[in-house]
């Protein structure tokens, strides 16, 4: 192990587990773009999972106080129960797709953006000391 000598400048500190000096990350987690991105991201998690969980809980309730309705013929052995069953799984997917929609159209492009201007500040700051740059 090699100990620094007297006046000799060690590596900067990192946070854990991202290389990143602390000032950058602070930086860029005051940045207005990053902090509407993880409201954006919040505000669509959370509503995904409220109205997934609503829907399930609705069903769960019905299954279980409602059984009449659950079990009221829609056509031949079909009743309300198993379609809302089934629709269990449609709405699953469908949340699942939309999730992903709104991620590509909403979040990846401000993330993309937020990457290209973090990436450039930080080869501006190695060019600067005097370092390579590698893409």
């Amino acid at each position: 192990m090699r100990y620094l000598e007297e006046g000799e400048a060690g590596p900067a500190p990192a946070d854990e587990g991202t290389g990143a000096p602390p000032q950058r990350a602070s930086r860029l987690a005051a940045d207005a773009r990053f902090v509407r991105l993880r409201r954006r991201y919040a505000v669509q998690s959370v509503l995904l999972v409220t109205v997934f969980l609503g829907w399930y809980m609705a069903y769960l309730v019905l299954s279980v106080y409602a059984r009449g309705l659950m079990a009221v013929p829609v056509y031949g052995a079909v009743n309300v129960g198993l379609l809302l069953g089934v629709g269990q799984f449609a709405t699953t997917f469908l949340l699942a797709w939309l999730f992903v929609w709104y991620s590509e159209h909403r979040l990846d492009p401000l993330a993309e953006e937020i990457r290209a201007d973090a990436e450039q500040a930080r080869a501006a700051a190695l060019a600067r000391e005097g370092r390579v740059v590698r893409p």
